[in-house]
């Protein structure tokens, strides 16, 4: 049996709560799946489709990171095409606006988990960070300006980041997509 896997950070309760209630507003005027508060998350690296007894190598990679980080507020609405809604933060790799030079621990945190995967010998989707969080997927309306009437939830202030290892397989659910295991304490 396989899974699909990725790394991520995810939001402190309240910060997934406002999220999910956003993914259901824009769902309802724009049509589409809204993400479950329990699902939302920013993707730090991608890794795919692996064996699921490979699941225990993979949390392993978390081991010696710290389980959770320090604050950032997603400021910024956006699509993917018509279909994919999401909410991140002001710059898309989370470095601090005026400090472009510097990287921000998000980006220091997926090369961190890129390294891992690369010494174990685990193929991973290596595209550049664009730290988003998914809200709705399958948005159907076409809309000229279809995110000016949600400005009005922005800024959501998560103040910690749980970093996890999630993933989906055969027990997703639309009401619980993902299954997450966070770093060790």
């Amino acid at each position: 049996m396989k899974a699909r896997y990725f790394y991520a950070l995810r939001p402190d309760a309240g910060a997934a709560r406002n999220l999910g209630a956003l993914a259901a507003r824009l769902a309802a005027s724009l049509g589409g799946r809204a993400l479950s508060a329990d699902d939302v998350h920013l993707t730090l690296v991608f890794v795919g489709e692996r064996p699921v007894d490979d699941e225990a190598t993979l949390a392993s990679l978390l081991d010696g990171l710290a389980p959770r980080w320090p604050a950032m507020p997603l400021t910024k609405l956006g699509t993917f095409g018509r279909g994919l809604f999401w909410a991140g933060p002001a710059n898309p790799r989370g470095m601090p606006e005026g400090d472009a030079g510097t990287p921000a621990w998000p980006a220091q945190l997926a090369a961190q988990l890129q390294q891992r995967l690369r010494d174990a010998g685990i193929a991973f989707d290596e595209r550049a960070l664009h730290l988003h969080a998914t809200l709705v997927r399958g948005a159907r309306r076409d809309a000229r300006n279809p995110l000016a009437p949600f400005a009005d939830a922005l800024p959501i202030e998560s103040g910690s980041w749980t970093l996890a290892l999630g993933c989906s397989d055969a027990g997703s659910t639309p009401l619980h997509r993902y299954r997450w295991r966070d770093a060790p304490r």
